[in-house]
């Protein structure tokens, strides 16, 4: 059995993280041979440490899947975002193919365009997953698909989290960490706002700042003058600075999942976020605080970085948390039976 993962970036970040994990437990199955195809990018580089094998193409186009079917003769094709699920849908009708939706965008509550075709394709496809129940609430069409929508989470390996974290010492040490791409969708205007205030309260507060994306230039212009703020762009292991850190702070517009969350939760950190999409299901006040206004996110922040026996009640809650999340056998289980079951 081949499967082609396809998707619509040539990036790394948490929906390829998602795809990486699954193929290299699948390698545990010899009946099941996985590709990864996707745009040209510096995935490659990551996809060939993990031995995976890759199919890049300039752009995800017909001509292109087109192609890439014709080379690779796949049995399933499993599409891991919206365009790469509308383009597979349709150029292939009687392929098995899984729409994988690892992000919730805006768009897919209210009519128009995109969700329109989106519903679609959708009506073609064999089975849509999800990654947190509010990908189906939020979607406007979903009653019309809603028998071929299953939630299955991500896969949370602690173990694996656990022993990136502890692949080398990290000699930085922040209070407060933002990991994750800077974008529209994880609000830049809050998270440069806040900072900047936590460095107005703490004068001798650490801030890291890991990850890039279209908003780089917005972060720069406003904390590179601050000397509390430091910025490392993208880390390919950035485990063992996160372990390093106290608080773990993401006050998303919207999220699919939430996978920094989790991940920071199995390392102690506490989470102060926004509770959008999957994270209002894995954040609690016990290992941190969902909020939505300013002074909220600040004030929890405030009390964690103050209070010594505030902050290690959380952070003792947070490893527990990410316990109780912890699932990647289930979720192999029924990515590997999903396989079978579209092969027959």
């Amino acid at each position: 059995m081949k499967v082609l993962h396809v998707l619509n970036t040539g990036s790394y970040s948490g929906a390829e993280n998602v795809i990486i994990t699954i193929i290299n437990h699948l390698k545990k199955d010899p009946s099941i041979e996985c590709v990864y195809v996707s745009l040209y990018g510096d995935i490659g580089e990551r996809l060939k440490k993990e031995n995976i094998a890759y199919y890049p193409v300039e752009k995800l186009s017909v001509a292109n899947l087109k192609k890439a079917f014709q080379d690779l003769q796949p049995d399933i094709i499993h599409a891991h975002d919206f365009t790469a699920s509308i383009l597979t849908a349709f150029c292939f009708p009687k392929a098995k193919v899984i729409s994988h939706i690892h992000n919730n965008s805006p768009w897919i509550q209210s009519f128009n365009v995109n969700s329109i075709v989106f519903l679609l394709a959708s009506l073609l496809n064999d089975q849509i997953l999800t990654v947190s129940n509010a990908v189906e609430e939020e979607y406007i069409f979903s009653k019309f698909i809603h028998k071929k929508i299953k939630c299955i989470g991500n896969p949370i390996d602690l173990k694996a989290i656990r022993e990136k974290a502890n692949a080398k010492q990290a000699s930085e040490h922040f209070d407060v960490l933002f990991l994750g791409r800077l974008t529209e969708q994880k609000n830049p205007p809050m998270i440069v706002s806040v900072f900047e205030k936590l460095c107005k309260l703490f004068p001798h507060i650490q801030i890291g700042i890991i990850g890039t994306g279209d908003q780089a230039d917005y972060f720069h212009e406003h904390l590179d003058s601050i000397s509390q703020v430091r910025f490392y762009g993208f880390l390919e292991n950035p485990y063992p600075i996160v372990k390093n850190s106290k608080i773990l702070f993401m006050p998303s517009k919207w999220e699919g999942y939430g996978l920094v969350a989790v991940e920071a939760l199995s390392l102690g950190l506490p989470v102060v976020c926004s509770g959008v999409g999957g994270l209002k299901n894995i954040v609690n006040d016990a290992c941190g605080l969902i909020a939505s206004k300013e002074n909220d996110y600040i004030n929890e922040i405030e009390k964690l970085l103050k209070n010594q026996s505030y902050y290690e009640e959380k952070s003792k809650n947070a490893i527990q948390r990410a316990e109780q999340i912890n699932n990647i056998d289930e979720y192999m289980k029924a990515i590997d039976d999903l396989y079978h079951r579209l092969a027959k």
